[in-house]
């Protein structure tokens, strides 16, 4: 209840000399820098304002700052509460009982207020305004308007929005670092006060506490909840339970009451809310990952986009929706713990199912309509779409699958991987490989789709199986009462499952009859067929075919099919010609990074690299071998990280670091699609096994056995390193004048004489990206002239003094 105050006939302006601010009983953890920040704040401007979801730590902070800073106000810190008070009518009073102002029966008491603290050095600190925000902000201008001595730190779920108002936004503690973040390691001091001998010695119990801190969204009440509860569970026990967080999540009774619960926490901020306001945040609730003002608009029945965004911007400005703002548009998200409770609202409504259903209705659609913009100029739109949109998909999938709709669940899936899979997603492949069996049963209409998506399994290791998939996709999409994929694309993907399972016969068959295909068919299916090609070793038809296969790519303007198109030229020019190999991997290089299609980061980077080694260049081999390492380990994609990984025992071997060759070869050749790829394998162990000895080769075959995939491609990485490392002592790793290969490449052209339009029709790249790597020639060299360029590239030895 709101304090009563005390009515006498006289004006008695009484305030104590002492700070009234609680001792806190535990340090603060994790919040240095924001404390060091709102210490600056407070020491040089009138009013700050702390807002942030409830449960954040605003008044912990706020406190912590109290204490930092007491001796710098002569007349002390002092806290006002104003969570208790139940009107804004009481605000003024709840501000006089706390600083010991006697008020007066015959004038507003803010005014005895304001004039009691003119002329006083104090820091006043009004924590919770969030349900008061209108009478607090009024109540401290007329403080702060009165006299130019007393400051506010106050806190709130919003901004008060008083003149000179200057805001800090609390966000929750950090997750990064495992168990050293700011979040884990609240935790673990809150539960070794729990429970003494609590400790995260086993990997097993850090696991868990981390899921926990991430699944409390960081959030510093939440978890000091969970962490009390370590005196009765185990962490494990607990992470298992958390989806009933709001029953398990509760605390004692020194806890203000807005704290005793989880969902008390959240309730407090829910209940301050309109009706409109509250619908918004429970519709939202279905969204996982974040969404947008229009896609929520969508699944409103009582709100267009502007007044959807009109609505969130309430909520944002609440501390219960965060916004960002990127590359000129507005992402909206909410924390778990607090979309847990708006659904749990939801339900409460008997709404919760028809909203989901419409959820992942709407995303169906929408993958539906990205795949049908995804093969041309707008590949880069809707592969980000995709990234932008995975958990929303992934949850409109799992829903639509749990409800029998299976349509839905169809087109999403089936669409999400043939978009997802190029971009490296490799996870919707497995919901379409899920989804066969009952979308087979159900006859659904989107079938060829499914199985066209599911034969991408050629990237993730099962490469038969996709090869079956897509095959068959191929039998149904000619059926009458089925919607088709693109012409030809069904066959080209069981084209590249037969080449995964090792079947180059099939491979060049299948490519040859996509590449005869009209239309968009021939700008993937011919550089698959000049791959087949030189694969088969028949360069010379491979490179006859290379121009016409960019052309093509480039005339549908897919930048993933340019890019297909100038890794299959590179592998044709390999074996005549490896200086055009590597100027068309470079040029894919160039695609690949200006429109983001990593796919082929990798695999370009291992092409070069194994270049590079035949030509004893093993500096840059190591590095090219470490990036596409890293790329095909972090992206998950299988099939690419066991050939790479095969491919790096023979480097080693020639850099004469034998023991980690062996060690590899013994990891490696434990994955047979090593042996099915890189065939000099079985010959370079016997090469190993008599350089080494019988005994040291047996001890790291031993040491390689052991090591599964993840693990060798680490091993490798490693080794990697130390091979660079000493290669760098020995200064053979250095490119002159700190160019890159690429700019080295131009230098020499430059020399030669080439004009800018010259240099981009043989490196295959555009006039606008070779003037930009003359001009970061330029900067590295400090010249500003092609001649000055040329006599430097001849001083340093790039070209010889023949040139020019």
């Amino acid at each position: 209840m709101p304090p009563v105050p005390c009515q006498t006939s006289t004006v008695v302006a009484h305030t104590s000399e002492q700070s009234r601010v609680p001792v806190p009983a535990a340090p603060l953890i994790g919040r240095n820098r924001a404390t060091d920040e709102v210490v600056d704040l407070v020491l040089t401007n009138r009013i700050v304002t702390l807002t942030g979801v409830g449960g954040v730590g605003k008044t912990r902070l706020a406190v912590e700052v109290a204490a930092r800073i007491a001796d710098q106000f002569a007349n002390g810190v002092w806290l006002v509460e104003l969570a208790p008070v139940g009107e804004a009518g009481a605000v003024p009073d709840a501000i006089a009982n706390a600083l010991g102002i006697t008020p007066s029966s015959d004038r507003p008491v803010i005014d005895t207020i304001a004039e009691s603290l003119s002329g006083r050095h104090l820091l006043l600190i009004i924590d919770n305004c969030e349900h008061v925000t209108t009478a607090a902000a009024t109540a401290i201008e007329q403080i702060l308007g009165r006299s130019a001595t007393p400051k506010v730190l106050a806190t709130s779920r919003e901004s008060l929005w008083v003149a000179g108002e200057q805001r800090v936004s609390l966000s929750p503690l950090s997750l990064d670092g495992g168990v050293a973040s700011e979040a884990a390691t609240l935790f673990v001091a809150r539960a070794r006060s729990a429970e003494l001998g609590f400790a995260i010695d086993e990997p097993m119990t850090a696991a868990a506490v981390i899921d926990i801190c991430r699944t409390l969204d960081g959030l510093p009440l939440a978890i000091e909840l969970a962490a009390a509860r370590m005196a009765s569970m185990t962490a494990l026990e607990l992470r298992d339970r958390l989806e009933h967080r709001f029953r398990l999540l509760t605390g004692g009774e020194h806890r203000p009451e807005r704290q005793r619960t989880l969902e008390r926490m959240v309730a407090w901020s829910y209940d301050l809310l309109s009706d409109p306001e509250r619908t918004v945040l429970q519709t939202a609730s279905v969204f996982a990952g974040g969404f947008d003002s229009a896609t929520l608009a969508e699944l409103m029945d009582d709100a267009d986009e502007i007044e959807a965004r009109a609505r969130l911007d309430a909520l944002v400005n609440r501390s219960l929706v965060v916004a960002a703002h990127r590359d000129g548009a507005t992402r909206y998200r909410m924390l778990e713990t607090i979309r847990q409770f708006a659904a749990d609202r939801l339900a409460d409504t008997g709404t919760l199912e028809t909203q989901r259903d419409r959820h992942a209705a709407l995303f169906a659609r929408e993958a539906s309509a990205r795949w049908a913009r995804w093969n041309g100029p707008g590949w880069r739109a809707t592969s980000n779409w995709l990234a932008l949109e995975l958990a929303n998909l992934r949850a409109a999938y799992r829903w639509s699958v749990v409800r029998g709709q299976l349509d839905v669940a169809t087109d999403v899936a089936a669409h999400a991987a043939l978009i997802g899979a190029p971009a490296q997603h490799f996870e919707t492949v497995t919901w379409a490989e899920e989804l066969l069996e009952a979308a087979t049963a159900a006859d659904v209409r989107r079938l060829p789709r499914l199985y066209a998506g599911a034969g991408f399994a050629c990237f993730t290791g099962q490469p038969a199986r996709a090869a079956e998939r897509a095959h068959t996709a191929t039998q149904l999409e000619i059926l009458p009462g089925y919607d088709p994929c693109e012409a030809g694309l069904a066959t080209f993907i069981e084209a590249l499952a037969h080449v995964y399972s090792g079947d180059l016969e099939q491979y060049v068959e299948l490519s040859e009859r996509v590449a005869a295909l009209p239309g968009p068919a021939r700008a993937y299916g011919l550089p698959a067929y000049v791959d087949g090609l030189q694969a088969s070793g028949r360069a010379a038809e491979a490179v006859a075919l290379v121009e016409e296969s960019i052309a093509a790519a480039e005339q549908l303007g897919n930048p993933f099919w340019i890019a297909y198109a100038l890794w299959t030229a590179g592998l044709a020019y390999a074996t005549t010609d490896p200086q055009r190999a590597l100027t068309a991997w470079d040029a894919g290089v160039d695609v690949v990074r200006d429109h983001g299609v990593l796919f082929f980061d990798g695999l370009m980077a291992r092409e070069a690299a194994r270049v590079h080694a035949v030509d004893g260049h093993q500096g840059a081999s190591l590095e090219l071998f470490d990036r596409a390492i890293e790329s095909f380990q972090q992206t998950g994609n299988i099939g690419q990280l066991i050939i790479t990984v095969a491919l790096v025992p023979r480097l080693f071997e020639q850099l004469d670091r034998l023991e980690p060759a062996a060690t590899l070869h013994a990891a490696i050749t434990q994955e047979p699609a090593s042996l099915d790829h890189v065939h000099d394998l079985t010959a370079l162990g016997d090469h190993l096994r008599a350089a080494l000895g019988p005994d040291a080769f047996a001890r790291c075959a031993s040491a390689g056995s052991q090591l599964d995939l993840n693990a060798a491609a680490t091993y490798a990485r490693d080794q990697i390193a130390l091979s660079r490392a000493e290669l760098d002592r020995s200064g053979r790793i250095h490119l002159p004048g700190g160019l890159s290969r690429r700019e080295v490449e131009v230098l020499r052209l430059v020399a030669d004489g080439l004009t800018t339009r010259d240099i981009a029709s043989q490196l295959f790249i555009s006039a606008k990206t070779a003037d930009h790597h003359i001009q970061h020639i330029y900067t590295k060299t400090g010249v500003s002239t092609r001649s000055a360029a040329t006599r430097w590239a001849i001083d340093h030895g790039v070209v010889s003094t023949n040139t020019g």
